[in-house]
């Protein structure tokens, strides 16, 4: 009984670490995109206009988890990921082509970033593009 219940504690107490890992890899780089951008618009277009819906889906999600379940003030903790997920303000009025040359236009003055996630690049773009009030 003892080495069933180390077995069953063992992989508790592993399984937060294997959920919440980081992937080491991702399909895509900036390099990827870069090429969409110079030889396929369109595909740098859907790239862009699908990691904005993510970020947008996730920040609605992070934002929900403000005060969760009775949590104590977390406002700072919830800001933090915000900011590191959709740090940008995006205007009114902007369209896909225009935050689409946005992000093509940081991956090609960024070189020597190109090889990074293009999902950190993205917001990186936008924050430099479109700072939000007071940030």
């Amino acid at each position: 009984m003892r080495p069933l219940i180390a077995i069953v504690s063992l992989c508790v107490l592993t399984l937060p670490a294997v959920a919440g890992e980081v992937p080491a890899r991702t399909y895509f780089s900036g390099n990827d995109v870069y090429q969409w951008c110079l030889h396929n618009k369109p595909l740098a277009q859907a790239y862009a206009a699908g990691i904005f819906d993510e970020a947008a889906h996730s920040a609605a999600a992070i934002d929900d988890m403000r005060h969760f379940g009775g949590l104590p003030k977390n406002d700072l903790e919830v800001d933090f990921a915000l900011n590191r997920l959709v740090g940008f303000c995006k205007p009114e009025g902007v369209i896909l082509e225009q935050m689409t040359d946005v992000f093509c236009s940081y991956l090609r003055e960024n070189p020597a970033k190109r090889h990074g996630l293009p999902s950190i690049m993205f917001n990186d773009a936008l924050k430099q593009a479109w700072p939000c009030p007071g940030k």
